[in-house]
């Protein structure tokens, strides 16, 4: 059985989309407005689908700061780890220092949708 897609509440999908095609290489298929965007990787095939749909969501939301609900991005080395971290801040983005954790070099962060994003590769 293959995974097919990952369906995530974003309160920005156009600046999420922006997130995920710049610095993690997902094209967008559809994008409808500002409510829904779906989004694929090339490699495996695998969809993101983001969507803002204020009167599904009503008052859900993210936990400020908790990245234990997160979607990952395995990278090669160590230093693609680095790499994407430091192109992140040099792009403003709040993102802390790679660490090693759970036998990863890794770091998380949150996407202007309110969900954590974690870059990792095993050590």
């Amino acid at each position: 059985m293959k995974l097919n897609h990952i369906n995530l509440t974003s309160t920005d999908v156009p600046a999420d989309v922006s997130m995920f095609e710049t610095y993690f290489g997902l094209r967008t298929l559809v994008m409808r407005g500002k409510a829904l965007a779906v989004i694929h990787d090339d490699d495996d095939g695998m969809l993101l689908v983001l969507n803002d749909f204020a009167k599904k969501r009503g008052s859900f939301a993210y936990p400020e700061d908790s990245d234990v609900h997160h979607i990952g991005f395995i990278q090669g080395s160590r230093e693609e780890v680095d790499a994407l971290n430091a192109r992140l801040k040099a792009d403003g983005w709040d993102v802390p220092d790679p660490r090693d954790y759970h036998g990863a070099w890794t770091f998380y962060f949150k996407a202007k949708g309110g969900y954590f994003i974690e870059v990792a590769t095993r050590t």
